[in-house]
């Protein structure tokens, strides 16, 4: 089974810690995390191989990488990929327009690596490593399903619109696990608490906020 590589480009927010499982779950002891400042290195060594030399620096024979690069010109096949091949996917956090930073901070660096693309859409760090493992399993791109923009539902009433495509496997959606439950704690959403009728009575007397 080929290696997973995410040079790590963000600040681990709650987010990023979500998407970095979930391709843990994915890739499990076959992940690296490169670029990783020493304060950070015990909180990744939970979910992979962890090095503080970024990717573009690190001697790795080239001709056995694959940078993933929503601007390459030829598509990820199956027979890109052997046992030993060393897909790399930028730990960057989306834009809803695509600014090209995979290319300006990995593609760029890294002379004599092959360069691929998983199709148009943009994907969130796990959606494109979810899609690498699929293709490493055998998949072809145009066998891979996905959802672009997808809206998904809080409540009766909320939804949010995810602005980056969602891969799906068997018609359902690969959504980050977790991502829902911190979207509604970022939105404001608590469960109610239950009040007991002494608190109640404060509150009425003004000698407490409920």
């Amino acid at each position: 089974m080929p290696y997973l590589i995410i040079e790590h480009l963000e600040e681990i927010s709650e987010w990023l810690w979500l998407e970095y499982k979930h391709v843990s779950e994915w890739w499990k002891d076959k992940l690296i995390f490169t670029n990783v400042r020493e304060d950070e290195r015990e909180k990744l060594a939970k979910l992979g191989s962890v090095l503080t030399e970024s990717v573009t620096k690190f001697p790795f024979e080239r001709s056995k990488i694959i940078v993933l690069d929503l601007q390459a010109e030829e598509e990820l096949k199956p027979e890109d990929i052997e046992e030993d091949t060393i897909i790399v996917v930028g730990g960057i956090l989306g834009d809803a327009v695509p600014r090209g930073r995979t290319k300006e901070f990995i593609t760029s660096k890294m002379e004599g690596v092959k360069v691929r693309h998983i199709g148009k859409p943009q994907y969130s760090i796990d959606g494109a490593a979810i899609v690498a493992k699929l293709i490493a399993d055998g998949k072809r791109l145009e066998e891979i399903e996905y959802e672009e923009n997808p809206t998904i539902k809080l409540d009766d009433f909320s939804e949010i619109t995810l602005h980056y495509a969602v891969p799906k496997l068997n018609g359902k959606l690969l959504l980050t696990p977790g991502l829902i439950e911190l979207q509604k704690k970022e939105l404001g959403y608590f469960e109610e608490e239950e009040i007991s009728d002494e608190e109640l009575e404060e509150f009425f007397k003004g000698k407490r906020e409920l």
